[in-house]
């Protein structure tokens, strides 16, 4: 099968690394231009991934007009996205993005309206997806493997180093910038849609983000179901991996997800010694980064969306607008009114 053609947009700091790791090795894409508004980060990625010097673009516009293409990646800050999504769209190409999807609601919803109607594919790359242990706990869940599932919580804490970057000075830099990845994981392992966020935003008097770091939040699954979530970015002491501890309650046991390895705890009624069993998750073809461009072009030939289409991930990325609107406001956000 011939290999599509991909216009790769930013390719400094994470770009790069998306360039030299991921698209440049695609079984299923060909590079066959780069982007960015900055002429070192071009020279450096181009020499990297030998993509040459006709083939390195400052826009998007420019790149489209000069080579042909299949699809765009844009591995951009959000309010870059919806620009690229009109250029893409415009030009009959499909279109994936790095997280979070936009930078408003509004926006990720002027997308999806663009993709359906030049009948285009639209992807977020929510790489933390394809995790062979985070595919065994949906398995688990879905499987009833210790009966319902009841209720969860997730925990998050890392002390983040950003020198220098944006997320030093911007508001809400957990929520925003890392949560979504946490709440994406919550719909992907429950199979359930978060449908209302309560959220306390909080910054530690020893953090060194300018804003808050901190945050606790009550969100409520389409089923009624519970979850909760804590964070801190600036925490110090113990720390959790970056996909975060994990305890899923179950009518006949636990499912427990802590250091990226998966044990189910046992017990009858009233017993306070469970029987504790080590689950080894299966190998998955494509991983991470890999993961998402391989379902992207496997959308474009066939012309069907996948689980981390645009359209499903607005859930995703409701949750994390609502919980910036809750945080502000004090209140329960319902993520069905927010996303319309």
């Amino acid at each position: 099968m011939s290999k599509l053609c991909l216009i790769q947009c930013g390719v400094g700091g994470f770009g790069h690394s998306w360039l030299k790791e991921v698209s440049s090795r695609s079984p299923d894409f060909k590079v066959v231009g780069i982007v960015d508004i900055s002429r070192e980060n071009l020279d450096k990625a181009g020499a990297d991934a030998d993509i040459p010097a006709e083939r390195r673009f400052p826009d998007l516009e420019t790149a489209i007009a000069a080579v042909k293409a299949d699809a765009v990646l844009s591995v951009t800050p959000p309010p870059v996205h919806v620009q690229h999504a009109r250029l893409a769209f415009a030009h009959g190409l499909h279109l994936m993005t790095e997280k979070p999807f936009a930078d408003t609601v509004v926006h990720a919803r002027e997308m999806l309206r663009l993709a359906k109607q030049s009948k285009r594919q639209l992807l977020i790359s929510q790489n933390y997806r394809y995790r062979s242990f985070l595919h065994l706990a949906r398995r688990l869940i879905s499987d009833k493997i210790l009966g319902n599932f009841g209720h969860g919580h997730l925990d998050f804490y890392a002390p983040a180093d950003f020198t220098g970057t944006f997320r030093e000075k911007m508001e809400f830099p957990l929520l925003i910038d890392m949560a979504i990845h946490h709440l994406d994981l919550i719909r992907f392992v429950t199979g359930r849609n978060i449908v209302k966020a309560t959220t306390l935003s909080f910054r530690p008097d020893w953090s060194w983000f300018a804003h808050q770091s901190g945050l606790k939040m009550l969100l409520e699954l389409d089923d009624g179901t519970a979850f909760s979530y804590s964070g801190d970015w600036s925490a110090k002491g113990r720390t959790t991996s970056w996909n975060g501890n994990w305890r899923l309650q179950c009518a006949e046991g636990s499912i427990h997800l802590e250091n990226d390895q998966v044990e189910i705890a046992r017990c009858e009624r009233w017993a306070k010694n469970p029987t504790v069993e080590k689950i080894e998750p299966l190998p998955l073809e494509f991983t991470e980064r890999a993961a998402t461009l391989h379902l992207f072009a496997e959308s474009i030939r066939t012309g069907n969306p996948c689980e981390i289409s645009g359209e499903g991930n607005l859930w995703s990325f409701g949750a994390v607008m609502a919980g910036v609107e809750s945080a502000r406001r004090g209140l329960p956000v319902d993520i069905r009114k927010l996303i319309g």
